[in-house]
């Protein structure tokens, strides 16, 4: 319940990769020079959910209405009141398996939106990382077995966000270790380039409609449970992966420390790597499925800063991914979301806008995501002197965040 959390939190926070993200309390203006063109800024989960249909089939909308009056996003406002809309997402399903921000992605890149093959471009991120990424593509199909957590709830088993299990190298190969017997014996080829993500060739279970982690974290997992024609055959490795997890040495040591087991896996995202095109001269980012595609495509890839000021040294187009939200958005801690929103909002959003009209960058997309839906504003120069575009129903940009959150 939204009451159940409170509003104001310390200034004090840090995103998903452990960088210290305290806003500042006046934004500031970086000299960009004409060295950066075009900046997008995907901001996964930076939109408030919808209302919750009740019983009689009417919605509850007063969380959204109580978020949407405590947010204060100046900058953001003025891009978004001033931006031209591009592609935007209108549907009713609430059960698609990935999240809307991956599938802007895959629509950006040419791959299919409804099975989103995330694991080959995730597989040559960390082959690539480890010093292998000649060898992946190799014509193959993969998917990612990923090492999770599932915890117990009232009447439920709940998914947990991977990255917060925090799994090092050692850890991940013990446990690999422990399951490698299992595997041979049923015939799996198991890379393990990175500690938190494994990868086996689809065609072990074959093609499986599957949900990333991320999209069933925090849900009931019997909703986003892989199927297919071999479904079953996965489920019996999975289990047999549980049973020999369950009291491993890891797992002892991981729960005596206060840490959670690694007690699962979780395949999604099989597919084979195509060729796609550039999304920009340089990405910037900490996730996996993206970094891949701007490899694939031969951007230059560089980890996600905290603030805007360490693009200065860009040269043409840059992409960012500003996962910041991501977590408080799906632990519904909605005092933190909302902080979370204003750093981005005095780091990203506001130094953005002041570089946009100093003329310092021509152009800034904005690919805004929650729950279900997704939305794409592109603003330039000359749309800030469009002042009309800010008045009106137009000029509310409350409104069209609580647009985007139904979205239907």
């Amino acid at each position: 319940m939204l009451a159940a959390h409170p509003w104001r939190r310390s200034r004090h926070c840090r995103n998903r990769a452990g960088d210290d993200i305290s806003s500042a309390s006046q934004p500031q203006v970086y000299n960009l020079g004409t060295m950066m063109t075009h900046l997008t800024l995907i901001v996964p989960f930076s939109v408030p959910p919808g209302a919750a249909i009740d019983a009689d089939g009417g919605g509850n909308d007063a969380m959204l209405e109580a978020l949407l009056r405590q947010l204060e996003l100046p900058a953001l406002g003025k891009l978004l009141t001033r931006a031209s809309p591009g592609p935007r997402e209108r549907h009713d399903d609430p059960f698609l398996r990935a999240l809307p921000h991956e599938r802007w992605l895959a629509g950006r890149a040419g791959l299919d939106t409804a099975r989103v093959p995330s694991a080959p471009y995730m597989r040559l991120a960390d082959m690539t990382a480890a010093g292998n990424g000649a060898t992946a593509d190799d014509g193959q199909a993969w998917a990612c077995l990923q090492p999770v957590h599932i915890h117990a709830a009232r009447d439920h088993l709940v998914l947990m966000d991977p990255a917060q299990l925090h799994i090092r190298a050692e850890e991940s190969a013990a446990l690999h270790a422990a399951v490698a017997a299992l595997l041979q014996e049923s015939g799996i080829v198991l890379e393990t380039p990175h500690p938190a993500r494994w990868y086996i060739p689809q065609a072990v279970f074959g093609p499986l409609v599957a949900a990333s982690p991320l999209r069933a974290t925090g849900r009931n997992i019997d909703v986003w449970m892989q199927a297919g024609e071999r479904a079953r055959d996965w489920r019996r490795i999975q289990n047999e992966i549980q049973m020999t997890w369950y009291d491993h040495p890891v797992n002892q040591a991981r729960e005596a420390a206060g840490a959670f087991s690694v007690n699962s896996v979780w395949l999604h995202g099989g597919g084979t790597l195509q060729p796609v095109p550039r999304l920009a001269d340089t990405v910037l980012t900490g996730d996996a499925f993206l970094r891949g595609v701007a490899l694939a495509g031969g951007a230059a890839c560089q980890p996600q800063p905290p603030r805007f000021k360490a693009l200065q040294a860009l040269q043409g187009s840059a992409m960012v991914l500003l996962d910041d939200a991501i977590e408080s958005h799906i632990a519904q801690d909605w005092g933190l979301w909302i902080e979370r929103m204003h750093t981005l909002d005095a780091e990203w959003f506001a130094p953005a806008l002041a570089a946009l009209e100093a003329g310092q960058l021509q152009a800034v997309t904005l690919m805004l995501s929650g729950d279900n839906h997704y939305a794409e504003f592109t603003v330039r120069r000359a749309d800030l002197r469009k002042f009309w575009r800010g008045l009106g129903q137009r000029g509310d940009w409350r409104a069209l965040l609580s647009d985007l959150a139904y979205a239907a």
